[in-house]
């Protein structure tokens, strides 16, 4: 099949992945540096080296070392955080290798170099995202508005530059979840393989990805009920689909290299059981993240997403939930008539991934660092989203309601390209219009501590006496910070923990629940501030002399 590159809809895509990805080129470099990057890096590098000496000898002196010191790591009651940890490595391992590869040797520009990496991630991601909405919907402008929805969507945007496990995670999920759909619809040996590798990726990014997989599974299955015949021979590709995916999940985590099985289910029941305790603010009020309430995660969807999505994503719920009752209404004794075609399987495909995942958090409880280790489900809610929008114009019969529909989207994505520009590059600390009043001291704001390195840039650049001893009254180590300086400027800072020494004080507002620093404001004046829709998110007192 010949295709046309000239035709307007290869046209427009070029276009819009053209521009995300100069976006991304001119953007990679503004961002700091998160609290939990460092810690990522130094376990890649450590098993990126493990990885050499293995596959030069599983039994060299070198490997034989690197293995006593995972064991002796993991004695100590390190096995998620300390180095090495049993965690998956996928994305810091193909870093370390490009690292190595460029001879990149300075802090900032490795963690820059990471930067442009995880967005490369999220680029790809977002190509496949497009091939999904369109596949579904035939139609180039739906799977245009998708990818906007989330391109543009402030917290996905500035996460895609350093989150390097919740978004390449995502980024991974989209991958897998095109190759499942593919999977379902044509099961053969080549889409299992895809699937197969695809999900053994998502895997060794989070094992969150079984939720996905055990839906795309299960769909299949009650697919293949509607004969025997079609039964036996899914059975077949889905058996073939768990040894082809172990075998890709211990070639991408080395961590289990050294004994699949019995690492495989170590490792698995320590990610699972990881129970540590932080302080998150959620509607004014502290709480431990073990101790979390049901609504949380449904509240911190609701007030960062943008407006539009959320809207339309009612939309969409309500009319495919409707639908699905008055499926099981009508049902007779064909297993699949709860669906006809595969573009209503992909439906509730989207519509299961999201209610059974925010389901299991629910259950679970967990509460830290806003919803991100939920942002793999924000696709299946922009899919419902995108349906929400394809019913209305179905069942809307005048033109003026179809054009207001597309009026009132192009106006909400003009106006997150307006407020991703103008708070640049902190676009982390996004809340909806319904919301941006009420988030300060309400909701955790930079809680990884990313605007720390513009505000230590700008003490350096506005001082001439040398070292400046700089302390934070909040929970993120300036240490990380020092990473993003250049060479000449790291001697310019002397980090202090006693406060009562420091000559300027950052607060990213992160408090912390023990020893924190009360600011004087007799002996302090504030010097410099970062704020996001007029809130402050970074501030920086100098002590008065």
């Amino acid at each position: 099949m010949q295709i046309n590159l000239l035709s307007k809809k290869n046209f427009l895509a070029f276009l819009l992945f053209s521009l995300i990805f100069l976006f991304g080129i001119f953007s990679f470099k503004d961002y700091g540096i998160s609290t939990d990057e460092q810690f990522h890096r130094e376990n890649g590098s450590f098993y990126y080296n493990y990885a050499k000496s293995f596959l030069n000898g599983p039994n060299s002196l070198e490997t034989k070392k690197s293995e006593k010191l995972i064991k002796e790591n993991l004695d100590l009651g390190g096995a998620i955080f300390g180095t090495p940890s049993v965690q998956p490595v996928f994305f810091d391992i193909i870093a370390e290798l490009f690292i190595e590869k460029l001879n990149i040797k300075n802090s900032k520009d490795i963690y820059q170099f990471r930067h442009l990496l995880n967005f490369l991630f999220f680029f790809i991601g977002l190509c496949f995202f497009y091939k999904i909405i369109d596949n579904r919907y035939k139609s180039n402008i739906y799977a245009l508005i998708g990818v906007l929805f989330l391109f543009l969507s402030p917290r996905f945007f500035a996460e895609s530059f350093y989150n390097q496990k919740d978004i390449v995670f995502l980024s991974l999920t989209i991958i897998n979840i095109y190759f499942g759909i593919n999977f379902i619809k044509n099961p053969n040996f080549k889409n299992t393989f895809a699937f197969s590798l695809s999900s053994a990726l998502a895997f060794d990014t989070r094992i969150m990805s079984v939720i996905s997989i055990f839906i795309i599974l299960f769909i299949l299955l009650l697919k293949s009920l509607r004969s025997n015949e079609l039964l036996k021979k899914n059975l077949k590709f889905i058996a073939y689909f768990f040894p082809i995916t172990f075998i890709f999940i211990v070639v991408f985590w080395p961590y289990i290299w050294n004994d699949p099985i019995n690492n495989f289910l170590f490792g698995i029941s320590q990610l699972l059981s990881a129970d540590f305790s932080m302080t998150s603010l959620y509607m004014g009020e502290f709480i431990l993240s073990k101790n979390a309430p049901w609504h949380y995660p449904i509240v911190w969807i609701g007030i960062t997403s943008p407006t539009i999505v959320i809207l339309f994503f009612l939309f969409g719920l309500f009319f495919l939930i409707r639908r699905i009752i008055f499926r099981l209404i009508a049902i007779d004794n064909n297993s699949n008539d709860i669906w006809r075609g595969d573009n209503e399987m992909i439906d509730i495909y989207f519509l299961l991934m999201i209610l059974s995942t925010i389901f299991l958090f629910i259950n679970k409880g967990i509460a830290y660092d806003g919803w991100r280790l939920l942002y793999f489900i924000y696709p299946s809610i922009i899919m419902i989203a995108l349906f929400g929008i394809y019913y209305l114009n179905l069942h809307l019969k005048l033109r003026l309601f179809k054009t207001a529909i597309y009026l009132v989207i192009i106006l909400n994505l003009s106006y997150l390209v307006f407020w991703n520009y103008k708070f640049h590059p902190h676009q982390y600390v996004y809340f909806n219009f319904l919301f941006k009043d009420k988030f300060n001291n309400n909701f955790e704001k930079d809680y990884w501590g990313l605007s720390n390195t513009q505000s230590i840039n700008y003490i350096i650049d506005n001082n001439i006496k040398y070292p400046i001893k700089i302390g934070t009254k909040s929970f993120a180590s300036l240490e990380y910070s020092l990473l993003m300086l250049k060479d000449e400027d790291k001697n310019k800072v002397s980090i202090t923990y006693n406060l009562a020494d420091a000559e300027f004080i950052i607060t990213n507002y992160r408090i912390r629940q023990k020893k924190n620093f009360i600011i004087d404001k007799k002996k302090y004046r504030k010097y410099y501030e970062i704020t996001v829709d007029d809130v402050p998110i970074n501030t920086v007192y100098r002590k008065i002399k």
